[in-house]
């Protein structure tokens, strides 16, 4: 990685962090005026177009096809928008967004889980320290230092909620690897585009039986900016800023910068007359520590590996 390499990958990350900081915190004030079904259907109908047509730029239109993978497709994109952002919106509406944000940055904790008990391989002590840390942590800022709000009341329901949406987000994430041979922007935009059709369906039977409506005209030209952040900046915008980010700095090192997202929000909901307890901020310090930590176990685990398949080849020399 040259210098120009890095200042532009770490520019670029920056950006991404701001973006994904403020991303709940302007989503708690969209809510007010839009419900989680008709939020997500405008956010992802225009977020979907966009990816398509941008895949279309790209790499052609042949790139456009499925290939025979439309099935798998539509159930990660499912996944990975409609789940993900339903169940995240319907989280925030009862629970705070610096909490949504704790939860949601446990995304790579949950992964080193899922891989353990997918295939028994137990992970690095190290790898396991880190995990207690940032799950001790997230327990101190949802519950506030008081443990049974971890089971008890709405914002309870809320953080649950939540966590189901990051794993909607983790099954989409680890379905990349099901698709060999499609680049990043190709997969998103392909699942997208199907996931999108979930949540018209969705949509459709929240409003039919009256669980949802659509949203007011005042109300969405009151929230006019907020939509447009949600939409184009965050929907659309920092996928393709975190793409460029990876292809500049690797995944390690994009994956190190992400992990100060939620202190944007902590800060933004700061910013907007909140007054963080102790307890919270402490949790908060462990999770994020406790994540950079583990990212820098995994950098020197790929160092050491590494080192010993060249160590191998050469005496193979």
């Amino acid at each position: 990685m040259n210098r120009r390499d890095l200042a532009q990958g770490t520019l670029l990350m920056c950006a991404v962090v701001l973006i994904w900081g403020a991303f709940l915190p302007v989503s708690k004030l969209a809510l007010a005026v839009i419900d989680p079904y008709w939020l997500t259907l405008l956010r992802y109908g225009v977020a979907a177009a966009c990816f398509l047509a941008t895949l279309a730029w790209i790499e052609g239109r042949r790139a456009l096809s499925f290939e025979g993978l439309a099935a798998k497709a539509w159930a990660y994109g499912t996944a990975g928008f409609a789940g993900f952002s339903l169940f995240v919106y319907e989280g925030l509406r009862l629970t705070r967004p610096e909490h949504g944000a704790m939860i949601l940055a446990l995304g790579p904790v949950n992964i080193v889980l899922w891989q353990w008990l997918r295939t028994r391989h137990r992970p690095h002590a190290a790898t396991l320290a880190c995990i207690a840390v940032a799950i001790l942590g997230e327990a101190l800022v949802v519950s506030q230092g008081e443990l049974a709000r971890l089971y008890s009341g709405g914002s309870a329901l809320g953080n649950g909620l939540t966590y189901v949406a990051s794993w909607c987000w983790i099954a989409f994430t680890l379905g990349a690897q099901q698709f060999s041979g499609w680049s990043p922007v190709r997969y998103t935009a392909l699942t997208a585009a199907l996931g999108w059709l979930t949540i018209l369906f969705v949509a459709a039977l929240a409003t039919g039986s009256g669980r949802s409506q659509p949203p007011p005209v005042e109300g969405l030209r009151e929230m006019l900016w907020a939509l447009l952040f949600i939409v184009f900046v965050v929907s659309f915008g920092a996928v393709l800023l975190w793409n460029m980010a990876v292809a500049k700095l690797g995944p390690l090192n994009a994956s190190l910068f992400a992990n100060f997202a939620p202190v944007v929000t902590f800060l933004i909901t700061v910013w907007q007359g909140r007054l963080l307890l102790p307890v919270e901020i402490a949790g908060a310090t462990l999770v994020v520590g406790a994540l950079i930590a583990n990212n820098l176990v995994n950098r020197r685990l790929a160092k050491q590996a590494e080192a010993i398949v060249a160590a191998s080849q050469t005496a193979l020399r």
